[in-house]
């Protein structure tokens, strides 16, 4: 009922819109990432982002981000080829104007019941579909699809480029690292207490250190087995209390900062929400990237995304 009454409070309004020509805006798609529903980490939020612009590029269809969600993306990436920038004021939420849709390949904490989850073949034909019936306006897009595999990095480096913020923190931590360097990528999640994201699981004390020692050695292993090539190792982690621990190593850089989940902090602070896009390109400019995992780790994608975006081998390392 209150739909229609707002057909018919503003019925000149809408008869003059879809009788005369439509604006040359129509069909635009908008990525949201503004906390409405769970967007997942970084890899999630760019992998979609790059899938959705992919699509609309091939098919013509204008372009845009909303991201505000802890922080404006603007604050550590600017539009470089394509301008892809809109305005709180432009984003229209009347539903006679905008439709949500959902492209999940995986359940996230918060996605909420009408988000149902697909694969990407679905994505795609539910972007077709969009595309042939042209209903709305603006078509908000939530989601972590990742169907452009294998254009990311073409696809990102037409998009964004580091802002100047970004590019002054990235120069700084270059003239610290100095010397050519591999990577490692460890991925906890919870298990070690100090990062808070839902509803996985955490070990208690002892089992934490178990596990802390267990990867450090891990890493000394693999040092004195010569299978780095460089003269310095970037580790980086979602876990501040292991790059800690593991930084006592001298051939060891990790990135300083503070660090919260994206998708569980409504924290604005600029240098905590900067660490993972500084992590990113560092690890892009890595000349091998490497993912540890054993136990209850997760196999995270960050590592294999940023080796992709950057064009430099990756390797999975798993050991009990």
């Amino acid at each position: 009922m209150r739909k229609i009454k707002t057909i018919l409070a503003n019925r000149r309004a809408y008869i003059k819109r879809y009788l005369w020509p439509l604006p040359k805006f129509r069909r635009e798609f908008v990525v949201m990432v503004d906390g409405k529903m769970a967007h997942g980490g970084l890899t999630d939020r760019i992998r979609n982002i790059l899938s959705v612009y992919c699509f609309c590029k091939e098919h013509k269809i204008p372009f845009r981000i909303f991201y505000i969600y802890p922080i404006r993306l603007e604050e550590f990436l600017i539009p470089n080829e394509y301008d892809w920038r809109i305005t709180e004021d432009e984003v229209s939420y009347h539903f006679m104007d905008s439709e949500e849709i959902a492209l999940y390949v995986q359940d996230l904490p918060g996605t909420g019941q009408w988000a149902r989850t697909y694969n990407n073949s679905n994505h795609i034909f539910v972007l077709e579909q969009i595309n042939k019936t042209k209903k709305a306006i603006q078509y908000h897009i939530y989601g972590n699809a990742y169907f452009a595999r294998g254009h990311y990095s073409l696809l990102f480096n037409e998009l964004f480029r580091p802002s100047s913020y970004l590019n002054c923190r990235l120069t700084e931590l270059k003239k610290a690292l100095r010397e050519p360097f591999e990577s490692v990528t460890l991925r906890f999640q919870m298990l070690l207490g100090d990062l808070d994201e839902g509803r996985y699981d955490v070990l208690n004390e002892f089992e934490r250190e178990a596990l802390i020692k267990k990867c450090i050695d891990k890493i000394e292993d693999l040092w004195q087995s010569q299978y780095f090539s460089t003269p310095k190792v970037l580790v980086t982690s979602d876990s501040m209390l292991f790059l800690s621990r593991i930084a006592a190593k001298s051939y060891v850089y990790t990135i300083p900062g503070k660090m919260e989940h994206m998708d569980y902090t409504k924290n604005t602070d600029l240098e905590m929400n900067a660490k993972p896009f500084l992590d990113l390109f560092l690890l892009m400019e890595s000349r091998r990237l490497t993912l540890l995992i054993t136990g209850k780790m997760y196999k995270s994608g960050f590592p294999s995304f940023a080796a992709e975006l950057g064009g430099k081998p990756y390797n999975e390392v798993y050991w009990e």
